[in-house]
């Protein structure tokens, strides 16, 4: 059987092209996403290529939700081999003006959503003594983002929270290792960002901490879903320098 993988954020700018990039590679996609009309398209459009997916609606930050998604995976597909935490959210303001309900979105879905959907899909895959989960963090949550110190932390969060579940499921053969992009170009990226500001952007060099090409994202995630990296984890991956 072709192996599953459940891509959290799915219908999301970087998640619809990890969506489309392993459906291409023959693996069968679930597209979970709390956003109802992109990720039944996005599905439907895997289909039309002859790839295998289906849409999932899910809040990671939900208990409940994140339990129902996984309980479904397994009933249409009796088995989960890898897990992508890609949702995430930001927004902008200093730490000044940062309302506390703008805190606990922002941390709620980047960080618990990435403990919850990493909870509940790794006791199927201790079961199975196999799996690998990948979790999206950020280049900010090495250097930090000003005017964003909520998505700056909860992407630390992550990095930390990735070191520490590898050890614990390594006994397990689970591997669980983090990939940290830089500036990608979406929505989520582009917002409080001015058109000249984002051409500036766009001229900075790869070397020097230049934006994230999404073909990069996806290009990193394949090897290390791939056997030759068997045996890294607990690693996060910058794919830019911070700065």
């Amino acid at each position: 059987m072709s192996q599953v993988v459940i891509v959290t954020g799915g219908a999301g700018g970087i998640g619809s092209p990890i969506c489309r990039g392993l459906a291409q590679d023959g693996l069968k996609v679930v597209v979970a996403d709390f956003a109802d009309q992109a990720g039944k398209s996005l599905a439907e459009e895997i289909g039309k290529q002859d790839g295998e997916a289906i849409f999932q609606k899910v809040d990671v930050g939900n208990k409940a939700s994140v339990g129902q998604m996984v309980e479904r995976t397994l009933k249409r597909y009796s088995q989960i081999d890898f897990l992508i935490n890609g949702a995430g959210v930001m927004s902008r303001a200093p730490v000044q003006e940062m309302a506390e309900e703008e805190w606990d979105r922002v941390l709620r879905i980047n960080l618990k959503g990435t403990f919850l959907c990493s909870q509940a899909v790794s006791r199927h895959m201790m079961q199975r003594k196999a799996g690998r989960i990948i979790c999206v963090a950020s280049g900010r949550g090495v250097a930090g983002q000003p005017r964003a110190a909520h998505y700056a932390a909860s992407k630390a969060g992550v990095i930390a929270f990735v070191k520490s579940l590898a050890v614990e499921l390594a006994p397990h053969n689970v591997l669980v290792n983090a990939i940290a992009p830089g500036a990608t170009d979406t929505p989520m990226s582009r917002a409080g960002s001015t058109e000249e500001e984002w051409k500036k952007r766009e001229a900075v060099p790869p070397l020097m901490g230049g934006l994230t090409k999404k073909e990069e994202i996806i290009g990193l995630i394949r090897y290390l879903l791939s056997e030759p990296a068997k045996y890294i984890t607990g690693q996060t991956f910058l794919l830019r320098t911070p700065r």
